[in-house]
């Protein structure tokens, strides 16, 4: 497990978290892809080359997923998004971090994971040491 928060020339935050999954890329695009889309991000252009690149644009920021293999029988995700202001950026951390933890239950088979609860839970704690 890699995240890295950085600030580019603009000022803005980019996040970036990366995670090792017992799984095979084709498992974890399929749970990438079959898992109903955040509101927010329901009126963007998405592109994607499967099983290798999902990415979601709005006029503001991007949401990347980038899948590689590891060499044996899982796979690396890295997901980036860059964010405009810290408090967005904080808040955005949160929410991913809480993603990426309920998206290793997907894939070891548990759907009853709680998400909205969890992801505001995970936004208070990054607010209290990053806010």
């Amino acid at each position: 497990m890699t995240d890295v928060v950085t600030v580019d020339e603009h000022g803005r935050y980019r996040l970036r978290l990366e995670r090792h999954l017992d799984h095979a890329r084709s498992e974890v695009w399929r749970a990438l892809t079959s898992v109903r889309c955040p509101p927010r991000l329901a009126q963007v252009a998405p592109r994607a080359d499967p099983p290798r690149l999902l990415e979601y644009r709005t006029g503001y920021t991007a949401v990347r997923w980038e899948i590689t293999d590891d060499g044996r029988a899982g796979s690396v995700l890295v997901f980036t998004q860059v964010c405009g202001s810290r408090q967005d950026g904080v808040d955005e951390m949160g929410w991913w971090l809480t993603a990426l933890e309920v998206l290793g239950e997907w894939l070891a088979g548990d759907t009853h994971t709680d998400f909205p609860r969890r992801a505001r839970c995970m936004i208070e704690r990054c607010r209290c040491a990053f806010g």
